[in-house]
């Protein structure tokens, strides 16, 4: 059998959304009013979008369920999911922690209730019965002010251990902050943590090349081969490895089809950028959205050729934060 890696995929997208509408039934949760049937919900829920900005706004209501008291509920069942029905043998989970504390606190109690939430999601993301490794990197967000972001970080860095690396998420907005961020990078990595930022996800417009100094990985990046390849030399030199989730650009309207990708293989191929396919939001996507599906998807519309996988599954083991161990394929 074999075992996989998925290094990018969020805490608020990760469930399938059967799951989720579970859950909101017994909790006799007022979204019910709006959607009084399951399939109601999944069509809504697994929608297409016309931009990330779209996309993302689903978040929070996923966001606000998850919060410390129905964490465990939450993590039982991603790691059942991941093990049971993907063979994954390695996970890195990305959430805000901020964004799961009780809004009804001030933000100061919000603050320091974000350690709860890493220890909570550290306890129930190890079921024996389930032998997979979950790793966590936590986010910053784009939208959040300067302050707020700095106590993330802080949350990290107390963490470390259960969590390996840090993450610039959100809309892809506020490109002028781009030197507060690069600060942040920095701080994350002089502190033992690696570092991952979402960029070049919609367009080329806030990926700007001083990233590249502070990171290990980027997040998505397909924008980088598409319009500015000669950037990818640069990626190369540094070791900075893509992670590449092809069905989310279906669903958020980035690219039109799967083929789209062929120009960033290729190019980050002939320049030496390694890639590693991720799923990003599976429970967002329609069923089944699964990382062998996603490797089975490039294949079936010659993104990468059969010979290639190997290689591309082994990716995601090498350029893991925090895996331990040879799960090379043979």
């Amino acid at each position: 059998m074999a075992l996989y890696a998925d290094l990018h995929r969020h805490l608020g997208g990760a469930l399938h959304p059967r799951i989720i509408y579970k859950f909101l039934k017994r909790q006799d949760h007022p979204v019910l009013n709006y959607f009084p049937d399951y399939d109601g919900f999944y069509n809504w829920f697994t929608r297409p979008c016309r931009t990330l900005e779209e996309f993302v706004k689903i978040h929070s209501l996923v966001e606000e369920l998850q919060s410390l008291e129905h964490l465990p509920y939450f993590c039982l069942r991603l790691c059942r999911g991941a093990y049971t029905f993907e063979n994954l043998q390695y996970l890195e989970l990305r959430y805000n922690p901020y964004f799961r504390t009780d809004h009804k606190l001030s933000e100061a109690k919000r603050l320091g209730q974000m350690n709860e939430i890493v220890e909570v999601i550290s306890a129930n993301v190890r079921p024996a019965e389930y032998p997979i490794t979950v790793k966590q990197i936590i986010c910053f967000d784009r939208r959040l002010p300067k302050a707020i972001n700095d106590a993330i970080l802080k949350c990290a860095q107390d963490n470390l251990g259960p969590v390996v690396g840090v993450d610039l998420a959100g809309p892809e907005i506020n490109t002028e902050r781009t030197e507060d961020w690069i600060k942040l990078m920095s701080k994350a990595r002089a502190s033992g943590l690696k570092t991952t930022c979402h960029l070049g996800e919609t367009s080329i417009d806030n990926v700007d090349p001083r990233f590249f100094a502070t990171l290990d990985r980027i997040g998505h990046g397909i924008h980088i081969p598409i319009s500015k390849p000669e950037m990818l030399k640069d990626l190369a030199k540094r070791q900075i490895t893509l992670e590449v989730c092809p069905t989310s650009y279906r669903q958020t309207g980035v690219l039109k089809d799967f083929s789209d990708l062929r120009t960033v293989f290729t190019r980050c191929r002939e320049a030496g950028v390694a890639i590693a396919v991720c799923t990003d939001n599976p429970g967002r996507n329609p069923a089944p959205c699964t990382l062998p599906g996603e490797y089975e998807r490039l294949i079936d519309h010659d993104v990468i050729d059969f010979h290639e996988l190997k290689e591309i599954q082994n990716e995601g083991f090498r350029s893991a934060f925090g895996f331990v161990g040879n799960s090379r394929l043979p």
